[in-house]
């Protein structure tokens, strides 16, 4: 993953024309043109590209209070929708998950009549009541209470974790750790997967783009 900083790339062009001593307007212009080019393709932080991969069905359960006995669901149903659909798995005894469960709330509200579903896993013990008592102290709008996941689930190292799944149902990419949904980056990713287009190609790009950035670099040594 190719994931420039816009205050790096800054910070590298007054380095850069303060110890070459350039004099060129259009080489300055061109180096701020592929600058600007890869933040505008740039990918969220800790975003991990993945070739359209399949994934073994499992099931889970929506844990409402008025729903008896729980709902079980198949994740495969939820695929193939011409929808795109975010897995964040975590627990309410990690500490990370439970602030950027806010952040997925005000995410799933901004994107309500686009074409993108948020499942929310926990993977608390789905008897020891901690789920519910946590939705009932924590009043949440566009997000359900899941939980109890089979044994085929995506494995993962570690929470949160966020796998992210196309229109066509694959897998394409996803984040361990906490995700910045509120940044540029995650927005212009969404709004890339509801448009149908293939972040792997934009990684291509971003190549493409990386090759040009040191070609320039290197004119100004």
């Amino acid at each position: 993953m190719l994931h420039f900083l816009p205050l790096f790339h800054y910070t590298l062009i007054l380095f850069t024309m303060i110890y070459a001593q350039i004099k060129s307007p259009l080489k300055i212009l061109a180096l701020f043109t592929i600058l600007g080019i890869t933040s505008l393709h740039a990918l969220p932080e800790r975003y991990t590209v993945i070739s359209q991969e399949t994934i073994k069905d499992f099931y889970f359960l929506e844990d409402q209070p008025w729903v008896t006995p729980s709902k079980k669901i198949y994740f495969n149903e939820t695929l193939n929708q011409q929808r795109v659909v975010i897995l964040h798995l975590w627990s309410t005894s990690c500490p990370s998950c439970v602030p950027e469960l806010k952040e997925l709330e005000q995410t799933a509200q901004d994107y309500m009549n686009a074409p993108l579903d948020f499942i929310i896993l926990s993977l608390n013990d789905p008897h020891a009541g901690v789920l519910r008592n946590y939705f009932n102290r924590n009043r949440y709008v566009h997000l359900k209470p899941y939980h109890n996941a089979s044994s085929t689930r995506p494995p993962i190292k570690g929470l949160p974790t966020t796998l992210f799944f196309n229109k066509k149902g694959k897998l394409i990419g996803r984040i361990e750790g906490a995700a910045k949904w509120h940044s540029d980056e995650m927005k212009r990713l969404l709004d890339r997967l509801i448009a149908e287009e293939d972040t792997k190609q934009e990684t291509k790009h971003l190549r493409f783009y990386n090759r040009w950035f040191q070609r320039l670099t290197q004119w100004f040594s």
